[in-house]
């Protein structure tokens, strides 16, 4: 369930909506709101279901608008990393960035420009994952996760740097691996 208020007044508090999304939520970054549209990424089965939540599991990103005190979805981008959970979302205005993993990192690039018709635009596969993910400059991002065998075996800290200038082909620059696979980074919670 989701519920809108709206807090643009000091000291006052309305309610304006109410919704379901099906799935489950990541974190914080899961959720977005631009020029009135709500952007929800989930995973079909929660993480504490074990890897992946099954091999059935998927991932989405669900667009949501006000109608009438409810949130009515409008668009979705579905079937992301089959049998994977998200492990990091990025939204930035009119694009959205998706991480899921069970033994890649797929990192999914979206155009949202289109609320009704979210498209999935580039996708890049590399070892290892991404738990958080942050603007760096113009078409750059960065990845800060962990490194990963091509069997999914998890090893040391890994930040990378992705060009996503061209949505269509999110490439990353450079990867670098700190520690061994007993390393962790803040940033993964």
């Amino acid at each position: 369930a989701v519920h809108k208020f709206d807090a643009s007044r000091e000291g006052e508090t309305t309610y304006r909506a109410s919704g379901e999304v099906p799935g489950y939520l990541l974190n914080q970054w899961s959720l977005s709101e631009q020029d009135g549209v709500l952007r929800v990424a989930t995973t079909d089965r929660p993480s504490w279901w074990g890897e992946g939540g099954g091999r059935d599991s998927a991932s989405a990103v669900r667009t949501y608008a006000e109608r009438d005190g409810r949130l009515v979805q409008l668009g979705q981008v579905g079937g992301l990393g089959q049998g994977e959970r998200i492990f990091a979302v990025r939204f930035m205005g009119d694009v959205g960035f998706v991480v899921t993993f069970r033994q890649t990192d797929p990192l999914y690039a979206l155009d949202l420009s289109d609320p009704a018709a979210p498209k999935l635009l580039g996708e890049l596969k590399v070892p290892g994952y991404s738990a958080y993910l942050h603007p760096v400059g113009d078409g750059l991002l960065l990845g800060v996760g962990r490194a990963a065998t091509s069997q999914g075996a998890v090893r040391g800290v890994q930040v990378s740097l992705f060009d996503v200038s061209d949505l269509r082909r999110p490439a990353r620059l450079d990867q670098v691996t700190v520690g061994g696979s007993w390393s962790e980074s803040e940033v993964e919670n």
